[in-house]
């Protein structure tokens, strides 16, 4: 049936099934049943096009498109068709919503083409998010997304609470978009603490339900380190370990220990919870944390990969009881060079949880907790070491750039009741130090084995984002002798920032989102922003898959006696799909944490309106400028929310007033009034007060207010032109 499918690609005239059928029988013997089902399965696909006189032809022969619909805010919306998108006004698409797959007629209007739909092809109406309302007697759902409101849901009966959040599918169409409702999840109702966030994680596929049967294999996890455990492994128990972590912090992962050896030395010992002993491969728990792929931490809430049992229990480092590890002892001379390792399956017992805030008071205030004076001496021989390796990445060309986080301080009731930095201090170093020289150590044993693995790769900026921050550096009017082939560019352009300057914070956003995302392949690629040629992700098993993978992995080739080309083949297909379902949920995980962050802070800031605060511009677009308050919460100055008439001019980064009022430049110090804010829409808008200070930095052409008022000049004869001599708005 090759022949005459190419035959059909190649109709160029509408054409009888008599013709075809003739055709097809000159390319062969075809059976006209097996011709019919053909022709009916591309005229279902909208592959062929059947006209009034029952012809077919091809369907890019015609004036018809196959598209999905994608609405904008206006209203107005576009259907995309392949690489193409047509335009569609409001009111072609007051009966469609946000992903319908339609069939269009294309026609042109002055030199843009439009589409007219003709048909809904298909419509995704499964787990629809909504708040139930009440209308009368009757109930029905209000989809969350704007985009599909244009849906009515009733729902069957009364026994419905209004204001309760849940996921409806739509089982009966009575007609265009009303529908009936069946409901398939309960979230809560809105004014419940938290379920605006777990709404949020819904969207992201992103749940803490547990089937029944997935809850009968946990039951059948011991909670304790059995005898039977033990054997074959190390015992580590004797040690001096301990965890360091967050405060509140109950999935403890990793522990650590320090000794020093006679030549100057040290011995580092990194244990990591070894999950895959209790998730066994291929199980329903395992399964259930591959499709989350990692745990989420979404503002005051943490919806966990693996359940609390599991990461708060059996798995979790715990202080005074036994644990089963996956344990890399390594040797370091004293100037930081690692000069051997080893790789374990281990039992240890922590012998304290310590905290990144107490730790820190030892460490930098000399204030020593309860329970830690034992283990000071240890504490700063790792604060030694930790800085060692931190200088050696350093001489290697890794691009450091410690950027303060926003937290959210949540009250009883999941909303924010204030606003901190969360800064990186020494604790934190050692842990994070220690941890890299793991990961590092993991990859490059089991890549110069020839060993699979899922690393965590990191490619090199592309040229033309580093040469656009090059740009910015001199447009802002920093005196810089970097070049876009300058070795070590990233390491060199992050070592520049100075973390006195005012600017500083926005610039290492800047240059964090010149950089590529880091990402998981069966492939070794390199990690650019460690500077190192081998890099995996292997000490967090508890809340990310890829580490579990990679424990299986280690065992597999450095415990087991099973044929290592066998194993081989066994995970190599796997290994690329996990890698990329891990990439995936590790984006969705990151995009919802910001979209939480996002609707707490405008939650907080519908509070605040008509409040002022003091910010810095961080960017300036078309259409407004982005702000960042000094508390690092974050919202926008729209333009026509400025005095006067204002033209963008990129060439400087700038706002130009047309009419003597204040320009504004990437930098500006700025007090601000809070205009607007909207916790649906995750949206803070300010207006500008006054300007405290202006960027000194900026390069400030003396031809740039020049240039912006021919810009407009030009831009008003333009518009006189297109009008035919009406007067200007």
């Amino acid at each position: 049936m090759i022949e005459i499918e190419n035959y059909l690609k190649k109709i160029k005239k509408p054409v009888s099934f008599e013709k075809i059928l003739e055709k097809a029988q000159m390319l062969g013997e075809v059976d006209e049943d097996e011709l019919k089902r053909l022709i009916d399965d591309k005229v279902k696909n909208y592959e062929l096009i059947v006209n009034a006189s029952g012809k077919y032809i091809p369907i890019r022969k015609t004036s018809f498109r196959v598209g999905k619909y994608h609405p904008f805010r206006d209203g107005n919306g576009i259907i995309i068709s392949g690489e193409d998108t047509y335009p569609i006004s409001f009111e072609c698409s007051s009966k469609i919503v946000d992903g319908d797959i339609v069939l269009v007629d294309i026609f042109p209007v002055s030199k843009e083409k439009t589409c007219y739909v003709q048909k809904l092809i298909s419509r995704n109406i499964d787990n629809i998010l909504g708040e139930i309302k009440k209308d009368g007697e009757n109930y029905y759902v209000v989809p969350e997304e704007q985009s599909k409101q244009k849906l009515i849901i009733a729902l069957d009966g009364d026994n419905y609470i209004e204001g309760e959040k849940v996921v409806v599918n739509c089982t009966d169409k009575r007609n265009d978009n009303f529908y009936v409702g069946n409901i398939v999840k309960e979230i809560g109702h809105k004014d419940d603490p938290g379920v605006d966030i777990l709404m949020e994680a819904f969207k992201y596929n992103i749940d803490n339900e547990i089937t029944k049967e997935e809850l009968e294999e946990l039951d059948s996890i011991p909670t304790k380190v059995l005898a039977t455990d033990k054997i074959g492994r190390m015992d580590f128990t004797d040690k001096e370990i301990f965890t360091i972590d967050g405060e509140d912090a109950k999935d403890l992962d990793d522990a650590v220990s320090l000794e020093l050896l006679k030549d100057g030395g040290y011995k580092l010992g990194v244990y990591i919870a070894d999950v895959s002993e209790y998730v066994k491969k291929g199980s329903l728990l395992d399964l259930r944390a591959r499709r989350k792929g990692t745990s989420s931490y979404l503002a005051n809430t943490v919806i966990p990969m693996l359940p609390h049992k599991l990461s708060n229990g059996i798995c979790s480092l715990n202080p005074n009881v036994e644990r089963l590890a996956l344990s890399c002892i390594m040797e370091f001379d004293k100037n930081g060079n690692r000069t051997s390792y080893n790789i374990y399956k281990s039992v240890i017992k922590s012998n304290i949880k310590m905290s990144y805030e107490k730790v820190n008071m030892i460490l930098e205030d000399g204030i020593i907790s309860e329970g830690y004076s034992s283990h000071v001496d240890t504490l700063k021989n790792m604060e030694e070491l930790s800085n060692k390796l931190f200088e050696k990445r350093k001489e290697r060309g890794a691009v450091e750039i410690n950027k303060p986080e926003l937290k959210l301080i949540m009250d009883d009731k999941s909303q924010v009741a204030d606003f901190s930095k969360r800064y990186q201090g020494r604790a934190e170093s050692i842990i994070e130090e220690f941890m890299l020289i793991t990961n590092e150590t993991i990859a490059e044993d089991m890549f110069r084995n020839e060993y699979p693995l899922v690393f965590r790769n990191h490619e090199e900026p592309k040229e033309e984002k580093l040469q656009e921050y090059l740009d910015m550096l001199k447009t802002l009017g920093y005196k810089s002798n970097f070049s876009i082939n300058d070795k070590d560019l990233g390491q060199k352009l992050a070592s520049s920032i100075n973390s006195s300057d005012s600017l500083s914070d926005m610039m290492k956003t800047k240059l964090l989102r010149s950089f590529r995302r880091a990402f998981y392949s069966s492939e070794n690629l390199g990690h650019y922003g460690l500077a190192s040629s081998y890099y995996c992700h292997f000490t967090s098993p508890i809340r990310r898959y890829p580490d579990t993978t990679n424990h299986r992995l280690v065992k597999d080739f450095h415990f087991s006696d099973e044929d290592k080309d066998k194993l081989k083949k066994k995970w190599k297909n796997e290994l690329v799909e996990i890698a990329k379902t891990s990439s995936e949920r590790e984006r969705a995980a990151d995009e919802c944490e910001r979209m939480v962050e996002l609707m707490k802070v405008a939650e907080y800031m519908e509070n605040h309106i008509g409040e002022e605060f003091t910010g810095t511009v961080v960017e300036i677009y078309n259409d407004g400028m982005q702000i960042e308050l000094d508390n690092m919460i974050e919202g926008r100055v729209r333009q026509k929310d400025l005095k006067g008439k204002y033209v963008y001019y990129p060439e400087t980064l700038s706002y130009i007033s047309l009419d003597n009022q204040e320009d504004y430049y990437l930098g500006d110090r700025l007090n601000l009034r809070v205009s607007y804010a909207n916790k649906d829409k995750k949206e803070v808008d300010f207006q500008v007060v006054d300007k405290i200070k202006e960027n000194e930095h900026i390069n400030k052409r003396e031809n740039t207010r020049a240039k912006a008022l021919e810009k407009q000049r030009r831009a008003d004869i333009y518009y006189y032109n297109v009008n035919k001599g009406k007067k200007f708005k």
